[in-house]
């Protein structure tokens, strides 16, 4: 039965209504009056940022006329401080915030402002071109409340093996193109440094978090049967669950992971319905372990790459100029290996859960959300607007090259500036014309949308503090991750039998304390958000 208002109950509702109707159309015109500062807190290290900021103060000083106070930490200090400044109610009125940093603990504490109106709204043209419904989807909740901007490029950045192509041509072989080929090119490696012909450590680097990283795994190609590695489940690469949907995407049928027998998989859709991750940890890393250097747990960094120690490394394609440079700079040329075969086939990708990784955020207790959504508007309205925060000045810092490309150029005063903390967007990108052709062609690949098929669980984030239960499980686990992870994911227990025991190990403790529970959770709030959706 429906409720009436009562006559002066009513008519404050109608005052208020048409009260804030008025302000949200005086807000949604941008023609701010009066100067604002928006304090921001950013993390990292730019350069010469002055010039742009001037520049950008000069061409909206009649329009946005706002100032920005940015703050700047190392990520570290930025990470710990935040969760403070939302607690006390600091002044902030913009923050980057990321799953790998405090977003999950934070949204869900109701730190940040729900911002759902300012997106597909014809009064921010800027947020409703480079934020469409599609790519929103991902941070819209299932009650149409948004809470992070996101900020990324593209879906995937390509993961590749960086190798010597002057070795790879000494040794009469053409391009690689198959891990088939890269064991023979690390073989080669390997006989020169037996022969002493190469004064190097090992073929192959590896080191840092990445270890071997998605080599001679299956987890995009699972992707394509519905089944998804839930992120934040686990410690590292190849220690997540794997989840699978069933064909229509709408039911969980099974959640398993590293260590589970067979039988944990056996709802999964065929050939993956056995524990694939077991295999790869015991008989695929054990084979590339043979081409790595020894001392691959202590390393944090590749350089060895650099200083001619190794002959290849794992990587992104992102970063293949910076790679190029260096080694240009001692005489010495590289090429990729595309290592995944959907990638390398230029076949459609089906895209994690969350394709952003980094974001802006507005917290809750700020005065001047308008003013801060209409900044974020303004840098997307045009090309011109977004390039100059994110290249600098256009003949100064860098110069257009055709509709998608760049040069670089280098000032002594040249403007730096991390752009996946503020300007990065499917819309918006240019690649840097000292790419070669072929890898150019690979950014168009990676870059455009229609190489993806949106992932049925899109925006899906695994909270893995929902109860006391679940963060004691949590816990438990990562700390016996954090232990066994390099023994498994690095190899360094060295043969497949060694492995397997050191796998049963791992299994065993994990399982006593708490996996399951971890388990369950994952069946529970994916099938949650499924429903939502």
């Amino acid at each position: 039965m429906k409720k009436r208002l009562k006559k002066g109950v009513f008519w404050f509702c109608l005052t208020a209504a048409v009260l804030t109707a008025i302000v949200f159309m005086v807000c949604c015109t941008n023609d701010i009056s009066g100067q604002t500062t928006l304090k921001v807190y950013l993390f990292g290290e730019p350069q010469n940022m002055d010039k742009v900021l001037a520049k950008f103060y000069e061409q909206t000083k009649d329009t946005l006329n706002i100032k920005l106070d940015i703050i700047w930490s190392s990520g570290a200090d930025h990470r710990e401080k935040m969760p403070l400044i939302m607690s006390n109610q600091e002044n902030a009125d913009l923050v980057f915030d990321a799953y790998w940093m405090n977003l999950n603990r934070l949204s869900s504490q109701g730190a940040y402002a729900d911002i759902s109106s300012y997106f597909n709204n014809d009064n921010y043209p800027g947020l409703k071109k480079a934020f469409p419904p599609e790519y929103i989807a991902q941070v819209t909740n299932g009650d149409g409340s948004i809470y992070a901007i996101p900020l990324t490029q593209a879906a995937e950045d390509i993961q590749v093996i960086i190798l010597r192509k002057d070795l790879r041509e000494k040794y009469g072989m053409a391009p690689i193109d198959s891990n088939e080929d890269l064991a023979a090119y690390f073989q080669h490696v390997q006989a020169d440094i037996k022969s002493g012909a190469l004064f190097m450590i090992a073929p192959f680097g590896v080191g840092g978090s990445r270890a071997f990283y998605y080599l001679d795994d299956d987890i995009i190609e699972k992707r394509a049967r519905n089944i998804f590695n839930i992120d934040g489940s686990g410690n590292g690469v190849g220690m997540m669950f794997d989840v699978a949907l069933s064909e229509d995407g709408k039911k969980v049928i099974g959640a398993a992971t590293l260590g589970d027998p067979d039988s944990a998989y056996a709802m999964f859709p065929p050939p993956y319905n056995r524990n694939t991750r077991n295999d790869r940890v015991v008989y695929k890393i054990t084979k590339w372990v043979a081409y790595a250097q020894r001392d691959r747990q202590s390393i944090t960094d590749l350089n060895q790459f650099y200083a001619e120690k190794i002959a290849a490394k794992e990587g992104n394609i992102s970063n293949y100029l910076a790679d190029a440079r260096t080694m240009e700079k001692i005489g010495k040329a590289i090429e990729m290996y595309m290592y995944i075969p959907t990638m390398r086939n230029r076949e459609k990708i089906v895209t994690t859960p969350l394709t952003a990784w980094n974001f802006l955020c507005v917290p809750r207790q700020s005065k001047k959300i308008d003013k801060t959504m209409a900044f974020i508007d303004w840098i997307f309205r045009s090309r011109e607007n977004h390039d100059l925060f994110e290249f600098g000045i256009e003949g100064e810092d860098w110069l257009a090259v055709g509709d998608d490309e760049f040069q670089d150029l280098s000032p002594a005063n040249k403007y730096v500036f991390p752009g996946y903390e503020m300007t990065w967007n499917p819309n918006y990108i240019r690649i840097d014309t000292n790419y070669p052709e072929d890898i150019k062609e690979i950014f168009r690949y990676q870059n455009d949308p229609a190489s993806y098929i949106p992932s049925p669980i899109a925006g899906f984030t695994f909270n893995n503090e929902a109860d006391a239960a679940l963060r004691t499980a949590y816990a438990a686990v990562a700390g016996i991750q954090s232990t066994y992870r390099p023994i498994l994911m690095m190899g360094l227990a060295e043969t497949p039998e060694k492995t397997k025991a050191a796998l049963e190990e791992y299994y065993t403790q994990v399982k006593n304390a708490g996996l399951d529970v971890i388990r369950q959770a994952i069946i529970d709030q994916v099938q949650k958000h499924l429903d939502s959706r």
